[in-house]
């Protein structure tokens, strides 16, 4: 006669743990070695040019300043006329950058498209030393003055001379002038060009140089981008 065994079913061995005794032995869920500062580490290719200090921002935005930020830009003088801003024609399209487009182009087009106009295009830096271009609207000679487009101008003016912050005042811009001066936080506007700023704001594909740019069927016939 084979003698039976006593074996303590499966679920009892189960309820019989400690739950505290069960989860220490879980191994935690770890990314590489915890001891291994080296393989938590950053790609290191470019630690050189990420902490240098004078190394300049390579993104240039063709923008109104960001909104709460303080800016300044340099103001104009008989010895320095546009030397950081200029009259250019910009397409501007809802949901894309905006479009350099060459004065010859622009103007064969102009007539047929609303979305091209002529914008002065001005020098700016934040007090962090991000450098921008910002793209001011012009009151056409033969027009009526627009709020927007004035406003923008006097806030131009005045961030000649001082730190300012532009707001949205509804129907018109405002500005906000800091306490702090420019003689005690000097604008530090990069060595790079005007026309380096041009070009780093307006890729090869954003600037248009003939009728046979993509941007020209896209506003006639539309596109899934």
């Amino acid at each position: 006669m084979i003698e039976k065994q006593n074996v303590t079913p499966l679920h009892a061995i189960e309820t019989e743990i400690d739950p505290v005794t069960a989860l220490s032995k879980i191994a935690p869920i770890t990314v590489g070695n915890p001891f291994d500062a080296a393989s938590l580490a950053i790609d290191q290719e470019h630690l050189e040019e990420l902490t240098d200090p004078d190394v300049k921002f390579s993104i240039v935005e063709c923008r109104k300043p960001p909104k709460g930020i303080f800016f300044a830009v340099r103001p104009e003088t008989p010895g320095t006329k546009y030397k950081d801003r200029g009259l250019y024609w910009i397409l501007e399209v809802e949901g894309r950058d905006p479009y350099l487009i060459a004065p010859a182009i622009a103007e064969m087009k102009r007539g047929e498209e609303d979305t091209i106009r002529p914008l002065m295009l001005v020098r700016y830096v934040t007090m962090a030393g991000t450098e921008g271009v910002w793209p001011v609207k012009l009151n056409p000679p033969d027009a009526k003055s627009n709020n927007w487009n004035t406003s923008a101008l006097h806030v131009l003016k005045v961030a000649e001379e001082n730190w300012v912050r532009l707001v949205n005042a509804g129907n018109h811009y405002r500005h906000q002038v800091s306490k702090k001066i420019r003689e005690d936080v000097i604008p530090q506007f990069s060595d790079r060009t005007f026309g380096d700023l041009i070009k780093m704001a307006f890729p090869d594909d954003h600037v248009v140089l003939s009728l046979d740019h993509e941007i020209w069927d896209i506003l006639a016939n539309g596109s899934k981008k």
